[in-house]
């Protein structure tokens, strides 16, 4: 074998096996870089006009940015989790209480209701009399413990989604004070030129900040949608738990559904069938459902991408990473259509500038 070809497999082969140990060791905290990395890039303009007004001080201004958003993201988040975990709990005593006859709750009384009962008369001949208590109680059941084993298992994993959350406020103070130097460092070790790797650091703040707008404008229309559907439906309170919707939105597969279906749950068990039976269609389809349709559409207007490249990006990064793939897989997606349009133009198929897929 060729020994300049021998030396070349043999620095890959090394590259590659440094890869992979590098990520065995970091894919422990991959989520929590990513959303140290998203938060400090989107918040990065912040910090420099804070940097300013400090006079040059880095230290003294990544420490306050840090602080900043520790209280203003972090601190509500924690107690947010703390205090659904007890909700969702509540809410399941009550079903299971109902179950075994201690709890004044009857799914039967559902079929009673004026716009259900004319139906069901004229049914009966064919379908017999229906229980509803061992079909309904067991769903509901189901459904929140799925809740609840969702908020509670970061309740009992505390000190490790503790030690996680400090180490993300940790890489992001070095973010913030060390972002830049460690960005030149790294575009001068990789060899590319300075209109691609321009075009890439653009693309990357755009469709981050895109992402982070989408998942933000999302989230309030459910949290607004849903407090409609509370103050509808005469539930207490309708501004605070929309608040609460908004700020559950994010959280993958159960969402909106940690506020809503315990009031649904409230309302069934204190006999008022109807506006819980509404409340369970209206979060369900309306609050729990739009999001697939909005979340999309916000992101793929501000990135400049194709609505498709959104959908794929989100959900395929939601199932691979979990929460953080929702950043990661658009923007995943986006550098590719980079390199791809890169190519391109140096292959001579288009203008050497790489253009944004609309």
């Amino acid at each position: 074998m060729d020994r300049t070809l021998f030396t070349t497999l043999t620095v890959y082969s090394a590259a590659l096996l440094f890869v992979y140990l590098l990520f065995t060791i970091l894919s422990p905290f991959l989520a929590m870089l990513v959303w140290a990395g998203a938060v400090g890039i989107i918040t990065y303009p912040l910090y420099k006009k804070l940097l300013a007004r400090c006079h040059g001080r880095e230290i003294t201004a990544s420490a306050l940015m840090t602080t900043a958003i520790v209280l203003a993201v972090i601190v509500p988040l924690i107690g947010l989790v703390f205090a659904l975990s007890r909700e969702v709990a509540l809410a399941y005593q009550y079903l299971d209480l109902a179950g075994s006859g201690g709890a004044a709750f009857a799914p039967s009384e559902i079929l009673k209701q004026p716009f259900l009962a004319p139906v069901m008369e004229r049914l009966r001949p064919l379908i017999g009399t229906i229980d509803l208590q061992p079909m309904v109680l067991p769903a509901f059941k189901k459904g929140l413990a799925a809740m609840l084993n969702y908020s509670t298992g970061i309740v009992k994993n505390f000190l490790g989604v503790l030690f996680k959350l400090i180490l993300m406020v940790i890489t992001l103070f070095f973010i913030y004070k060390d972002g830049s130097r460690t960005l030149r460092v790294f575009w001068q070790v990789v060899p590319i030129g300075e209109k691609l790797r321009g075009t890439i650091t653009d693309t990357v703040s755009r469709v981050l900040g895109a992402v982070i707008f989408g998942v933000i404008m999302t989230c309030a229309v459910q949290g607004t949608l849903g407090g409609l559907g509370f103050w509808a439906v005469g539930l207490p309170s309708p501004l605070l738990f929309g608040t609460l919707m908004a700020f559950c939105a994010s959280i993958p597969f159960v969402g909106t559904a940690l506020i809503w279906l315990p009031g649904a749950v409230y309302l069934l068990v204190q006999g008022q069938t109807t506006p819980g039976i509404l409340l369970i269609i209206w979060g369900t389809l309306a609050v729990g459902g739009i999001d697939n349709i909005l979340r999309p559409l916000f992101i793929s207007g501000k990135a400049k991408l194709h609505i498709l490249v959104i959908v794929f990006g989100v959900l395929g990064g939601l199932l691979a990473f979990g929460l953080a793939g929702v950043v990661a897989g658009p923007v995943m997606l986006a550098l590719a259509l980079v390199f791809l349009e890169s190519i391109r133009g140096e292959t001579g198929g288009a203008d050497d500038s790489p253009r944004e897929i609309k």
